[in-house]
């Protein structure tokens, strides 16, 4: 895989030239992590944000009756963690970990910080990727609280769906599909139900692979404008 090319997919890096997209490629750091391995604990120092090569990571907290609370799960060719880097407090918010044995890009803020400080234009570019990643939050707490768990799921493969494909796409899922459901707030055992019910919108499970026919159909079943979501 080429590393630069799929940083500059992602919303974070498309506003930048090619040549500085290589630049972070190249000086940011290779990490492997296997399943169940913690990247970083809530309260640890933020020095940098990530990028996933393969595999996948959950963010959690803990509740106070000691129970795992999923915040978020991201899939190869997404980032995270920018919110925390960026912050003022630069401190995680929450803990993350490797839910099957993961590759990562990690990007140190340092590197981040000198290269806006040369360019205000891609200062202003981050910023808009910024607001899109606000949106997309809202959107989320919207699919949480109003739709149907099967456009919940939907809306979850959409996300994962690589930027131009239309038809007949192939989406890897995690070995533990309990986690995606209670991602999207669904219970572990209707999960499966819930995932039949895309069926007759084009959308067939194959063992840890999600077959999506065709873009468009599923996503004027889940109500959503534009599948392209932030990372």
């Amino acid at each position: 895989m080429n590393t630069a090319n799929a940083l500059k997919k992602t919303a974070l890096f498309s506003g930048m030239d090619d040549e500085k997209v290589a630049l972070f490629a190249s000086k940011s750091l290779v990490r492997h992590y296997e399943k169940g391995e913690e990247l970083f604990a809530m309260g640890d120092q933020a020095a940098s944000f990530f990028f996933i090569i393969d595999g996948w990571v959950k963010l959690y907290r803990i509740t106070r009756e000691g129970e795992e609370s999923i915040i978020n799960v991201f899939a190869p060719h997404e980032t995270f963690a920018e919110a925390a880097v960026f912050g003022p407090m630069q401190r995680y918010p929450v803990n993350a970990q490797a839910v099957e044995d993961t590759t990562l890009l990690e990007i140190p803020r340092s590197l981040f910080v000198e290269t806006i400080r040369a360019d205000s234009d891609l200062a202003i570019s981050i910023l808009g990727a910024i607001a899109a990643k606000q949106h997309y939050l809202i959107q989320q707490i919207e699919q949480l609280t109003v739709r149907e768990a099967p456009q919940r799921i939907g809306t979850f493969l959409l996300r994962l769906c690589p930027p131009g494909a239309t038809r007949n796409i192939e989406v890897a899922l995690p070995y533990d599909k309990s986690l995606i459901a209670r991602r999207l707030n669904i219970q572990p055992e209707t999960f499966s139900r819930a995932f039949k019910k895309l069926e007759p919108h084009g959308v067939h499970l194959q063992g840890r692979v999600a077959v999506i026919e065709e873009i468009g159909r599923l996503a004027a079943f889940c109500d959503v404008e534009d599948r392209d979501k932030p990372c």
